[in-house]
């Protein structure tokens, strides 16, 4: 595999300090200042070269490969390490601010799932208990868990709810804060949405394959500016020029990756299980409309079927959203494969320096096209059932 030569090390160390990105925390940003894309996108543009000449290396050894062989080395072994190194490249290509973001606003929303669901059992709980004040246990224990284990009286869970209630407030008010930090991370790298699209992206089970695309894209389009004028910079070396944009091949197999690994997902994973939960919505009605012939808990069964008809509706939005996206990655990758066939085939023949500059330019440009197809259609939902129920369907694809 190819390994960076001290002297083109050297070299790229000695780059003027305008070609290099500068690691900068997202949190250290006064709140009254714009998140600029350089704020939440960072990586080592040498070890991201290294990986990226590695993989060209393999790539440029395919066609002395036989296709099989039982023995040796073949083209599916080199495909192989490529792959490996691509998943590499895509790792150092994200962004640690919009991943530490998206984990904390994951965090805060299962925290206040859990508080909603505690409030729920204090109050069931409460309907039951004595009307006495607090109890003396419930009184001096120290901890909120201890005292849920030990309540007994309305007093006590009164007292429960109350804490509970703060601490849903502040979940919240944390969550607002994610939210606002993590819009301000998006917009910076082209995805510009409200709260409420913000909301909508989040609570779909392809909201974060999203997010990443859009991150290592717009870094792609970066890395293309570092390698023109890496390109630049080598002028009067034929063998360097090619070799930078050699690597812009390689991050078309990058982008190429993502799209097929998310088209992947969506046919054989997301829509599928929406069919199955579609199904299993319109069998429950069946059998409710069927049961309330009988004339008993009549109106259970209609609350029933109107709840299947809810989560119906719910099923028929997420599979249109989810096609409506593959179809945009879909359109996308088409131009990426053409593109990066086009790519490879000048890789192959290019001779002249200075024309590799200009193809290099053309790339960027071309993965700057390819973040904007596939840039989400958001819509916000019409209110707060068909939130909660997307949101139960987002949980239950996830796990399982």
């Amino acid at each position: 595999m190819y390994l960076f030569k001290d002297d083109e090390v050297m070299m790229l160390r000695s780059l003027p300090a305008i070609l290099l990105i500068s690691l900068f925390s997202f949190s250290a940003i006064a709140s009254d200042m714009e998140t600029s894309a350089d704020d939440v996108v960072s990586y080592d543009l040498s070890d991201l070269l290294k990986v990226l000449g590695n993989a060209l290396a393999v790539h440029d050894e395919l066609p002395t490969l036989e296709e099989s062989k039982f023995l040796g080395r073949d083209m599916e072994d080199a495909q192989s390490d490529i792959d490996k190194l691509v998943d590499e490249a895509i790792g150092m290509l994200g962004s640690k601010t919009i991943k530490e973001l998206r984990t904390q606003y994951r965090k805060l929303e299962r925290k206040i799932e859990q508080v909603n669901s505690d409030i729920v059992g204090y109050k069931s709980k409460r309907i039951l208990a004595p009307t006495s004040g607090k109890s003396m246990v419930g009184s001096v224990t120290p901890t909120q868990t201890l005292k849920r284990f030990v309540a007994s009286t309305k007093g006590d869970y009164d007292q429960l709810i109350e804490a509970a209630e703060k601490d849903l407030a502040a979940y919240k008010s944390d969550l607002a804060s994610i939210k606002d930090e993590l819009r301000q991370a998006l917009a910076s790298i082209g995805v510009t949405v409200n709260t409420e699209q913000l909301e909508t992206l989040m609570s779909s089970v392809v909201g974060d394959d999203i997010i990443s695309m859009s991150v290592v894209f717009r870094t792609i389009k970066d890395v293309t500016d570092q390698l023109e004028a890496l390109s630049n910079e080598t002028s009067e070396s034929l063998e360097h020029a090619k070799k930078y944009y050699g690597m812009v091949v390689i991050l078309y197999r990058i982008v190429t990756t993502m799209q097929d690994t998310f088209i992947a997902r969506v046919d054989e994973h997301y829509l599928p299980k929406l069919v199955a939960y579609k199904d299993e919505a319109n069998a429950n009605i069946k059998e409710s409309r069927l049961l309330m012939k009988n004339g008993v808990n009549v109106d259970i069964l209609k609350a029933n079927v109107q709840a299947n008809k809810l989560t119906i509706e719910v099923i028929e939005l997420y599979t249109k959203m989810l096609k409506d996206q593959k179809a945009k990655v879909e359109k996308a990758r088409d131009i990426a494969s053409k593109e990066g066939l086009v790519a490879d085939n000048t890789y192959r023949t290019v001779s002249l320096s200075s024309a590799v500059v200009s193809m290099i330019r053309e790339g960027r440009n071309t993965f700057e096209t390819l973040m904007g197809i596939q840039m989400p259609d958001i819509r916000v939902f019409k209110n707060e059932d068909v939130r909660s129920e997307f949101q139960k369907l987002t949980e239950k694809m996830n796990a399982s």
